[in-house]
């Protein structure tokens, strides 16, 4: 071989050999462009999906939750009810006061026959009365079962509800006119929406006191304040195309309730209008939570819902019955206003980035309960309630069965 041809060869690869860097680069370059072409999630934004599947189990979550506090609420309310006609004065004195002489009403007394004569003397006496006090102390229990359904709306979606609440509690007189006490109380809660494919949980328990204040026999004023621990779940295992998820929440909550009214008697019809105002507070704590094939994690947020209603009652006893046994058939009604208020939260993947604001919300509703119920009282210390309550033109038009005992002693 020549060595000019050598030489070429040689200069040949080494001009190759030379050229591998400036290819190596630029395929970089466009490997570098053509990633950046590619279409990805913002890691500051949820995919739209998500973000409604996220809001949708909050949502639910939050109404479970509140519903059991609204439930003890009205065990509590119920009770204070039954306390209404229980005021008393201090015991009557009667007492004379003027200008009398032990003889002369003594002689008065055995010479005079005539009775309005012995009335004659210079005396000023008040009339005496003989009220009925209360017991001193009062244990009683109260439990609620609430169903609420709605049938399929335009989108499919139908739900059930059913709902427990259980309570028990003590109440002592510590004076003519005020009675406080203490209660517990236990919750739960099932929601299945969907042909069963989404499905909420919840328990609570519950501690609250109370208070019951007669300023007079016609007059009341009531008021009870709770705190609770609650725990929630929310299942959904989604359609065809649809998304699946799961989570477990735990949670605080408190409620109370205040009522002033006037217990007011037209022969033996008793009427009892009156002022009510209750709310309930709800804070669930963060968690994760899977939706689809990953895992998200969800803020602690905070829900509350207040009530303002006006409501009167309205009760009559049977007579012709034995002197052991009373019975008073009652009816009520109680119309309002509620305020719903949720606030905001965040979602965020767990593997880190941006979380996400999910808004809150704040809505305002009518309220309308009926209620008719009957009293039972064996032997003036046990007595047993049951009553009917229905919401209709709430969400599923709840209807709720009522039955509380009470023991005095």
């Amino acid at each position: 071989m020549q060595p000019d041809t050598l030489l070429r060869k040689r200069t040949a690869c080494d001009t190759r050999g030379r050229g591998r860097p400036r290819q190596l680069a630029a395929g970089a370059v466009l490997l570098t462009v053509a990633l950046a072409c590619v279409p990805q999630a913002d890691a500051d934004d949820l995919d739209d999906d998500v973000r409604a599947f996220a809001l949708a189990s909050i949502t639910r979550q939050d109404a479970l939750a509140l519903r059991l506090a609204g439930g003890q609420t009205d065990n509590l309310k119920a009770h204070l009810e039954g306390l209404r006609g229980d005021a008393c004065g201090p015991m009557a004195v009667r007492v004379s006061l003027g200008q009398t002489d032990a003889s002369e009403a003594w002689e008065r007394l055995i010479l005079v026959a005539d009775e309005d004569d012995v009335a004659t003397s210079k005396t000023l006496q008040t009339t005496s009365t003989t009220e009925r006090c209360a017991n001193a102390a009062r244990a009683w229990t109260g439990g609620a079962l609430t169903l609420a359904t709605d049938a399929p709306d335009a989108s499919g979606k139908d739900f059930e509800r059913v709902e427990t609440n259980l309570s028990a509690g003590l109440d002592a007189r510590i004076a003519a006119d005020l009675a406080l006490g203490i209660a517990v109380g236990g919750s739960n809660g099932d929601t299945i929406e969907s042909a069963g494919r989404t499905r909420g949980q919840a328990a609570l328990g519950s501690f609250a006191a109370y208070a019951s204040y007669h300023p007079s026999e016609s007059s009341f004023a009531e008021a009870a304040i709770g705190v609770a621990r609650l725990g929630v779940t929310d299942r959904v295992i989604g359609a065809s195309e649809g998304l699946s998820g799961t989570t477990d929440r735990a949670g605080l909550g408190s409620f109370a309730t205040v009522s002033v009214g006037r217990l007011e008697r037209f022969g033996d019809m008793k009427v009892s209008p009156y002022l009510k105002a209750s709310g309930q507070i709800v804070r669930l704590d963060a968690t994760p939570q899977r939706i689809d094939s990953a895992d998200y994690w969800i803020a602690a947020r905070n829900a509350s819902r207040l009530n303002a209603t006006i409501g009167v009652d309205a009760s009559l006893p049977l007579r012709r019955l034995p002197d052991w046994i009373a019975v008073e058939p009652r009816a009520g009604v109680e119309v309002g206003y509620s305020l719903d208020h949720r606030a905001r939260t965040s979602v965020r993947a767990s593997g880190g980035g941006a979380a996400e604001a999910v808004a809150g919300s704040l809505s305002m509703g009518r309220t309308l309960r009926l209620d008719v119920g009957t009293s039972v009282r064996l032997f003036d210390e046990l007595s047993v309630d049951l009553d009917v309550e229905s919401q209709p033109i709430a969400e599923g038009r709840p209807k709720t069965l009522r039955l509380s005992s009470s023991w005095n002693f």
